[in-house]
């Protein structure tokens, strides 16, 4: 007998529900959440790259779709570390194993297509206006995002003294290194050390900011920044979250995305990667 009419849609309308039902069924029994929450990647909060994360967060979540519909974007990332609301994040290295390492779960990084990076590692550059070794900058006024900043502050402190220096010039933290950028070129500071990611994106962003300003140096070699997930995600949870990531980067589609975002592959790590960076600790 033919559907009455109405029938087929309900009928249609009924097992979209169960389906969305049974979802979040399996999310409650596999990763003890709910699918709401936040997931964020804004270390690299450049307002011309938030498309291409967000088309990349859209292709993972085709394939984990317990993950919440949509990227976050905080002014403050530091927050969302810690938040109850988590599900994905983006953390420095520094905070993560110095902080974080018993609150979260490290998922992997990223393989970034700029020259200072190697695999899934990478340096940061020390910039300045004058073109001298790292050593003359010993006792130079520094500018830096924060000091639990890896690749902004430890790097810096590491590249000029060593492992466990301490520096011995005056400081100005600005927040962002971008302003450590700006801080560097208007005469504020004589040097600085910024993450090598950021560099390129602003020297293609905004290449007025880096006219006149030299690198001079890099950092340590250091993993690149972490993704994080919620501590209470099952290992299983985890193993679909970074099979997702590594997947989603190499869909066709995905090609003019990669290239905005400097990324050439998603790569798996755990804690265990990043805890070696305690060795490079500035002394107090």
């Amino acid at each position: 007998m033919p559907d009455r009419p109405g029938e087929t849609e309900q009928r249609e309308t009924e097992q979209r529900v169960t389906e969305q039902r049974v979802t979040e069924q399996r999310v409650t029994e596999q990763v003890g959440m709910p699918v709401d929450g936040e997931a964020g990647l804004g270390m690299y909060p450049f307002p011309q790259l938030r498309a291409a994360y967000d088309a990349y967060w859209r292709a993972i979540r085709r394939r984990v779709p317990w993950l919440p519909a949509d990227l976050t974007w905080h002014a403050d990332v530091h927050s969302s570390w810690r938040s109850p609301d988590l599900t994905v994040g983006y953390t420095c290295g520094w905070p993560l194993v110095t902080q974080l390492a018993d609150q979260v779960q490290v998922v992997g990084t990223f393989e970034f297509a700029i020259p200072e990076a190697s695999a899934h590692r990478y340096r940061s550059v020390i910039v300045a206006c004058d073109d001298a070794p790292l050593a003359s900058f010993a006792g130079a006024i520094a500018a830096a995002n924060s000091p639990d900043s890896l690749s902004g502050w430890v790097s810096l402190v590491t590249a000029v003294h060593g492992a466990g220096g301490a520096w011995t010039g005056e400081v100005r933290w600005t927040g962002a290194h971008l302003e450590s950028v700006r801080a560097v070129q208007s005469g504020l500071a004589q040097v600085a050390s910024i993450d090598s990611v950021s560099w390129a994106h602003i020297s293609r962003l905004e290449p007025e900011l880096v006219d006149g300003l030299v690198v001079v140096g890099n950092g340590p070699d250091v993993p690149c920044l972490p993704v994080i997930a919620a501590r209470r995600f099952t290992p299983d949870a985890i193993d679909e979250l970074r099979d997702a990531m590594a997947a989603s980067l190499a869909d066709a589609e995905m090609a003019s995305n990669r290239d905005t975002l400097l990324i050439r592959n998603f790569v798996p790590l755990d804690l265990a990667d990043y805890l070696p960076l305690l060795e490079l600790a500035p002394a107090d």
